[in-house]
């Protein structure tokens, strides 16, 4: 978060204050100045006297330095009255359109401005990419020996499969995507989709315009989405999974909310290619424990999700409490083990049901549900549909 003058980081500079007394008031020389947002500056301020600004109006950051030549220069939120000490380098930068505030200074105060030899870049807080329109988004559902001969078209289209299995060819090149990884098309790219003979896919196509809006981006951002297949991330899979889900609710402001997700979406793939790895302090390391752990877990139950599981046979597993397993869940999905294991079933309840090679009481007897009545409540509420009509609408 950034530092304001009222941080203990600005002491060294300088510090807020309430107000001035009547006698220190008079005493002191008042000049009233506006300055413009800009990026750029030049020149920075150095009085030999102490320093009072008053912000009447606007929102602005003070920059401050003890040579700015020679070492960092330091920027800090203005609050409305601040001190500055003497001999302190500084500079005012408007981050609204204008900003006015009163400048203080004793009367035989001494005042150098130092024109910088190169230049101070003030870098505000603005978006570098923008989605600019949604054209369309779909859930597809693809059987074994499905061919899309291939398109190409002015815009951006991400695809990331859900479960199964999908191949692409994109200019000549061909790339697999396995479950929980994407790849996203370029505008002008010639593509096309298809499945083998043997696996089924499910995914989510996502069709957008995207243009970068901040003159300072790295030059290289397109080349780094496009002409590659994103590995599993659990950041992409959530955002991935709230984002289909939001796009079913028709609830006010659902629009903007995916514009949002699909943003940080791609943000966090951009992230991914330019983030250096840092050393991690000892809190990261046990999130990536609690991770891995967690992630175990969930491995294990997949391999187990046709088979009648307990929450007392994982815990044995994994030498847990049922209060530990309750945390760790908790923590990472915000959910029960049970209520997780429970959608981990009808999702995979959804996937048999579009292979098409078991009956509806095949499918619930292998799940594990003690009824095919309790696996149609258990999946009609949380679909809002019965098996057999989730059937008929695929096929």
């Amino acid at each position: 978060m950034q530092n304001e003058t009222a941080s203990a980081a600005f002491w060294e500079y300088g510090s807020v204050f309430k107000k001035f007394s009547e006698e220190n008031e008079e005493k002191l020389l008042r000049q009233t100045q506006q300055v413009t947002a800009q990026r750029y500056l030049n020149q920075f301020s150095h009085y030999s006297c102490d320093v009072y600004i008053v912000v009447q109006s606007g929102i602005g950051v003070l920059l401050v330095s003890n040579d700015p030549e020679n070492t960092t220069i330091e920027k800090f939120g203005m609050n409305q009255r601040i001190h500055i000490k003497p001999n302190v380098y500084f500079a005012v930068v408007a981050t609204t359109p204008e900003l006015t505030y009163d400048l203080y200074v004793a009367p035989d105060y001494s005042l150098d401005v130092t024109t910088l030899s190169t230049p101070y870049e003030y870098r505000p807080l603005l978006p570098k990419i923008q989605i600019m329109d949604i054209l369309g988004y779909y859930y597809r559902v693809r059987t074994p020996g499905y061919r899309f001969r291939g398109e190409k078209h002015n815009f951006f289209e991400l695809t990331y499969v859900d479960t199964g299995t999908l191949y692409t060819d994109v200019e000549g090149q061909t790339y697999r995507l396995n479950e929980k990884e994407l790849i996203i098309y370029g505008p002008g790219q010639f593509h096309n989709q298809y499945t083998d003979d043997e696996n089924s896919a499910t995914y989510v196509t996502i069709m957008f315009n995207m243009e970068n809006i901040s003159p300072d981006l790295l030059s290289n951002w397109y080349d780094v989405l496009i002409n590659k297949v994103f590995p599993y991330h659990k950041k992409i899979y959530t955002l991935m999974k709230t984002l289909v889900q939001e796009s079913t609710t028709g609830a006010p402001y659902m629009d903007s909310l995916m514009h949002c997700l699909l943003t940080e979406t791609v943000i966090r793939l951009l992230q991914g290619e330019y983030t250096q790895p840092t050393e991690k302090p000892a809190r990261m390391v046990r999130q990536n424990y609690q991770d891995e752990l967690f992630e175990r877990i969930i491995t294990y139950v997949e391999n187990k999700i046709c088979e009648p599981l307990t929450i007392a046979e994982i815990c044995q597993q994994f030498s847990l409490s049922r209060s530990s397993l309750q945390l760790l869940f908790k923590n990472s999905v915000n959910q029960s083990p049970k209520k997780y294991i429970s959608d981990m079933k009808l999702e995979k309840s959804c996937q048999m049901l579009r292979e098409n090679k078991y009956t509806i009481s095949e499918i619930s007897l292998k799940l594990g549900y003690s009824s095919i009545h309790y696996f149609s409540n258990a999946f009609n509420q949380k679909y809002h549909i019965s098996p057999s009509e989730y059937a008929k609408r695929i096929y």
